[in-house]
């Protein structure tokens, strides 16, 4: 479960969410970038936003989850470009992906339970402000279809750059919660 958790961690998620928005500004898909990159930065922002203002209710100390909101945003923004990203080869990986992006996403909210770090009235709002996040930017889905060949790419980016943020997490995001006091 730790592992689970670990993939919605900050420290995890900003390499992958920068090699992925580098290798989109690169393949000039510039409207999908900015679709779901500013749907990951809003989500993070409500989320710090609605935990600012219920920091005094003790029963809402931990609403809404920060790891849920992130998994949602960033992986079910990410399956949402990938779903979008046209037909065309790759027909047996798709199902797989989209299993996989989904389901971290889904099993993130389980694994905070389990693990007791959050009530289910916390990973219900994780869902919540993860998924509002991505449509107040338009969500990717609006927004248009990826280029060609790219779908692909953000397979081979996301292959890449994942072993290097297991890598990078740990110290990462330790700096990160001390320059943010989550």
């Amino acid at each position: 479960m730790q592992i689970l958790s670990t993939l919605a961690t900050i420290g995890f998620v900003l390499p992958l969410f920068a090699a992925l928005m580098g290798m989109l500004l690169a393949r000039r898909d510039y409207l999908v970038a900015a679709a779901w990159g500013g749907g990951v930065m809003m989500s993070l922002l409500i989320a710090l936003a609605i935990r600012g203002m219920t920091r005094e209710t003790p029963e809402l100390y931990y609403f809404p989850s920060g790891h849920v909101t992130l998994a949602v945003a960033f992986y079910g923004g990410l399956l949402v470009i990938y779903l979008r990203g046209g037909h065309g080869h790759g027909r047996l990986a798709l199902p797989i992906v989209g299993l996989a992006l989904a389901g971290v996403a889904l099993l993130e909210g389980w694994s905070r339970i389990l693990l007791t770090h959050h009530t289910w009235v916390d990973v219900v709002g994780g869902f919540v402000v993860g998924t509002l996040g991505l449509l107040a930017t338009g969500c990717p889905w609006a927004v248009r279809r990826i280029r060609t060949g790219s779908r692909l790419w953000l397979a081979a980016t996301l292959a890449v750059a994942a072993p290097l943020a297991f890598f990078s997490v740990a110290w990462l995001d330790g700096m990160i919660r001390n320059i943010v006091a989550l």
